[in-house]
């Protein structure tokens, strides 16, 4: 039978012609020229090289440059280590790292992400984890030869060079001795180590950076670019350093630069490059750093470079670019003269603390920390923020770390063993986040609420008997008579400001009440909103930290949770019924919300509105609602819901002793505030009532320098307050710079009138135990009738309000211009 020739027979042989010439085609571009098109392939490839944008520049409020960008010169590596081997690469860096050697460029090498540290004068390996446990140096340490498929019981050294070997730098390595390869120092090749190591982190991913060396000199930078011809993969590149004109001043609030260590993809996500690009690590350099909020981004646009490079990845041409955008100009409220005024000042206070000057019998060794705040007392704008000791932000610019251990340990590790907290932090920001007891620099606060709610005159003497002895199981002591055995005799409100009277205040301590003086407290931004239970903010845009002004519902909030545990494993218990509670849910809420209720919080005015106005009738009323709602709940256990009505007494008792009001109100017991949170009271206070948000911020603007956006004052309540009331409290703080006062020592016929209030609030109740002193506090406004400034000075182990005063002073010379003024004693 004939076979017929069909359609399909013939579609069949045109597809077998067709993929016939497609296999023709592609066995001749692969195998029989590949290499040759592959060539012409690598030869013609584009890649886009990110330029670093400009960060915007941080100015003071008279435009004077606070943190800005200089031109810097940096040495990079770019070759995927697939496209060439270990020679070619060991060469170029070998080469590399002999110029900068040579131009004494040495410290400029990047080298703080390499975890072995080498000293060429006693020519030791180290493992350096930015740690002192040792614990965890041996873990870190572990992994990381791990990583390297070492053997884990190698040490510093013989790990070091193990790792040459892998590298091919040296050769035969046993027990110390190696085949020098190249014929380098041991310096170099540690630095080549770094490198390398750097590099392998890279391994797959083609056309990545990395730093060899940030901030070199222009020669040296020359020098390089001129021989990268044959310094594969190396080159140098033309990028913006952030630079700190005043270095440490001014650091309370500026913050530092760091690497991106977390969140990476999300950063890459948005446009950053990781491995080459330092963020804000802190205050306003990283509030700021892309702050949609406030529509402020100090980190500008990158730009980009379009190149044509060879199979090896080397640029053998620039086919275009996009310029880089500047960030956004920040214009904030800081005066800048003041601030550094304020910072030496405070500097020079402390030091002749330490050394006596003011007192011929004490010297106070750990006066080394503190903070100082000027605020503007009719807007909220802070004109000087000081914490001391400081931080040079330049450290960090360069690489986002510290290449010296010492200067690392100094700035983030102080000795371990430091109990009771002596030493000085200086990455710790003590105006924004250090909470210490006010002492009686809280007084004025005291005072207001006393004579707004009636509790006392203006007029009303209470005659001081050295001891206070109305409250039973509380016998505190005013000052003058722990000191001196004497007392201030019958004082008015004024007068006991003016002579910090406790004996006039513990009084008024007594009369207000736990309630009444949180109540006062909460309205000038001090404690807990009664009504949310809060922590209050200043409003400032950086990390701030919440104090706490003591009270029974500020105890009760601060150990619920330990409370809580302690009664769920009881309740576990067989004999208490077996019962599990788990937090979070509605029956735990309704326990806890008991305990912070408790018998003496409970609001009593519905069981008054039935008629039930006996106290011990309320409580026995109450605890019948609490073990209704304990059985409702499924606690119906008689032993399990006695042991909870026993917890709420003991936890009323543990939050309100007797005389915890008493020692609240002269600003110390469970009282810690900072001394952010005292500007702006104490501001609020003498401008007749008026809260205003604390900020930095006063201005923004484009790169091109147009107003992007004005910061107007905001007001986040305004209280009614009495003006009479506030004139006599001013008339007192008036009192204490005067003579008789508390600092009169420190202003009596200064040229303008001021007030202030000074603070000696103890650590312990035995000076000088485990090496703490009293916080020294000094609450000054300026000028007296119409007060412009505020400003709130505390030091750690400082002793006595009047010796800050000194550097509150000199920042009074400097705001009011006054340069004749005599010496202070």
């Amino acid at each position: 039978m004939k076979n017929k020739f069909t359609r399909m027979t013939a579609f069949t042989i045109i597809v077998i012609f067709v993929f016939g010439i497609l296999l023709s085609r592609l066995f001749y571009l692969q195998l029989l020229n590949g290499e040759y098109y592959r060539g012409v392939a690598d030869a013609r490839a584009e890649k886009d090289i990110a330029e670093l944008p400009p960060r915007g520049d941080i100015l003071d409020r008279n435009g004077i440059k606070i943190a800005t960008n200089i031109q810097s010169f940096n040495v990079i590596y770019s070759l995927s280590l697939e496209k060439r081997g270990n020679d070619v690469i060991n060469k170029a860096l070998i080469d590399t790292l002999k110029i900068v050697f040579k131009n004494n460029d040495k410290d400029k090498i990047n080298t703080e992400a390499f975890p072995i540290n080498y000293d060429g004068v006693t020519n030791e390996f180290v493992f350096n984890f930015n740690t002192k446990n040792k614990t965890i140096i041996d873990k870190k340490a572990n992994d990381f030869k791990n990583s390297n498929s070492l053997d884990i019981n190698l040490k510093a050294k013989d790990t070091f060079f193990k790792l040459a070997e892998k590298y091919e730098l040296i050769k035969n390595y046993n027990n110390g001795q190696y085949e020098n390869t190249y014929d380098i120092s041991v310096d170099i090749l540690h630095k080549v180590v770094v490198a390398r190591d750097a590099i392998k982190g890279i391994a797959y991913k083609q056309y990545e950076t990395i730093y060899i060396a940030n901030n070199v000199k222009k020669e040296t930078a020359f020098e390089i670019q001129n021989k990268s011809s044959v310094l594969e993969g190396i080159t140098c590149e033309v990028a913006p350093l952030r630079y700190y004109p005043y270095k440490e001043v001014g650091s309370a609030f500026i913050g530092y630069m760091g690497r991106i260590s977390s969140n990476t993809e999300e950063y890459e996500r948005i446009g950053y490059d990781v491995n080459r690009e330092l963020i804000g690590k802190d205050r306003l350099e990283k509030v700021l750093e892309n702050n949609r909020e406030l529509n402020i981004q100090l980190r500008g646009e990158p730009g980009v470079k379009y190149v044509k490079v060879d199979k090896f990845g080397k640029v053998i041409e620039e086919t275009s670019w996009r310029d880089p955008i500047p960030g956004d100009t920040v214009i904030t409220t800081i005066d800048m003269k003041l601030q550094q005024v304020a910072e030496k000042a405070f500097d020079q206070m402390m030091q002749d603390i330490r050394d006596g000057k003011y007192s011929s019998t004490e010297k106070y060794p750990n006066a080394n920390r503190g903070a100082l705040v000027v605020l503007d007392a009719n807007n909220g704008e802070i004109l000087a923020l000081v914490s001391r000791p400081g931080f040079d932000p330049n450290l960090f610019a360069e690489t986002g770390g510290i290449k010296d251990p010492e200067i690392y340990n100094k700035l983030f590790l102080p000795d371990l063993k430091d109990p009771f907290e002596t030493l000085p932090l200086p990455m710790f920001n003590y105006a924004t986040q250090g909470t210490a007891p006010p002492g009686s620099t809280f007084k004025m606060f005291t005072g207001i609420a006393a004579l707004t709610d009636n509790k006392v005159t203006a007029n009303e003497k209470i005659v001081d008997t050295g001891i206070y002895k109305i409250v039973p199981g509380f016998a505190g002591k005013c000052w003058l008579y722990d000191d001196y055995g004497r007392t201030h005799g019958a004082v008015n409100i004024a007068e006991a400001i003016q002579v910090s009277c406790n004996i006039f205040f513990y009084e008024m301590g007594r009369r207000l009440g736990y309630d009444k003086l949180g109540e006062w407290a909460a309205k000038f931004g001090l404690g807990r909103d009664p009504l949310t239970n809060a922590r209050p903010s200043t409003g400032i845009e950086i990390y701030e930290s919440t104090g706490t002004v003591g009270s029974p519902k500020e105890y009760k909030l601060s150990y619920i949770n330990s409370k809580m545990r302690n009664l769920i494993e009881k309740l576990a218990e067989a004999n208490y019924g077996g019962y599990t509670l788990t937090e979070e849910t509605e029956d735990y809420k309704t326990i806890v919300q008991m305990f912070i209720n408790g018998f003496e919080q409970y609001d009593e005015e519905n069981y008054k509105a039935l008629g039930i106005t006996d106290k011990s009738k309320i409580k026995a009323a109450i605890e019948s609602e609490y073990i209704s709602k304990l059985t409702t709940i499924g606690i119906i256990n008689d032993k399990a819901q006695k042991l909870v009505i026993r917890e709420i007494n003991n936890f009323d008792t543990e939050s309100s002793r007797p005389g915890d009001p008493l020692i609240t109100a002269i600003g110390q017991g469970a009282t810690y505030l900072t001394p952010l949170q005292m500007a702006q009271g104490i501001a609020t206070l003498v401008n007749g009532g008026t809260r205003y948000k604390s900020h930095l911020i006063k201005q923004v603007r484009n790169p091109d320098g147009t107003l992007k956006k004005d910061f107007e004052p905001e007001v986040i309540t305004k209280l009614n307050l009495n003006k009479d009331y506030i004139n006599v409290l001013k008339e007192g703080m008036k009192k204490v710079n005067e003579e008789g006062g508390t600092a009169s020592v420190v202003f009596k016929n200064y040229p303008i009138e001021t007030g202030g209030k000074t603070g000696s609030a103890q650590f312990s109740k035995n000076p000088g135990e485990m090496g703490r002193e009293a916080y020294g506090w000094f609450a000054g406004f300026a000028p007296y009738d119409n007060p412009e400034i505020v400003v709130i000075a505390v030091v750690y182990d400082g002793g006595h309000g009047n010796y800050v005063a000194r550097a509150v002073k000199e920042v009074y010379d400097q705001y009011f211009n006054i340069s004749d003024t005599s010496k202070t004693p």
